[in-house]
């Protein structure tokens, strides 16, 4: 599949390309320290290198080349700023056509509104560009803001996968939320 290139209000999300260095960098290295265990650490300059980036970059596209996963990095359309990613996990083509579907906003972005924003518009790639069916956010229970998002955007609450990914050195229950096109009016 194509990935194409989607702007909303504020932002815009797209693939990262080589000359995306600077930004993933700047965005890398100025994160605040964790807030809470699902936010992505900050990392050390020498942790950030070129050579890392590339290796990145050229993991997103070969993933995407075997439609297995799609990475959408997050920009804020006003200042260039990359804050943040979506992400699709194919877990089924055929006759099912459904992923995981991720997001996260870097920590010096939060509280703007970006996630849901970002997210909405995740939605919108995974149907029109991706042509999935069904997209399913798999939550950590105790994940208030992430839940919040998602029924924000939407999506509606299917049950509790037991024992269901694997973090945090055990086995975690998550809430399951989807969505189908049909619950945004598609098709």
């Amino acid at each position: 599949m194509k990935q194409e290139k989607v702007e909303t209000q504020r932002l815009c999300l797209r693939p990262l390309k080589m000359s995306d260095y600077k930004k993933w960098y700047y965005t890398c290295v100025n994160r605040l320290p964790a807030q809470n265990r699902w936010d992505a650490q900050r990392r050390l300059p020498r942790q950030c290198t070129k050579e890392s980036f590339l290796k990145l970059v050229a993991s997103h596209r070969k993933l995407a080349k075997t439609d297995d996963s799609y990475w959408y990095a997050i920009f804020l359309k006003s200042s260039g700023d990359f804050i943040g990613y979506i992400d699709f996990d194919i877990f089924v083509r055929g006759s099912h056509q459904f992923s995981n579907f991720g997001y996260q906003i870097f920590n010096l972005y939060w509280g703007k509104g970006y996630g849901q924003e970002a997210a909405a518009a995740g939605l919108l790639i995974g149907f029109n560009q991706l042509k999935l069916h069904r997209l399913e956010a798999a939550i950590n229970l105790d994940n208030k803001k992430s839940i919040r998002l998602v029924k924000a955007i939407g999506m509606r609450r299917e049950g509790i996968k037991k024992r269901y990914w694997y973090e945090f050195g055990e086995w975690v229950d998550h809430l399951v939320y989807v969505a189908n096109p049909e619950d945004l009016g598609l098709k």
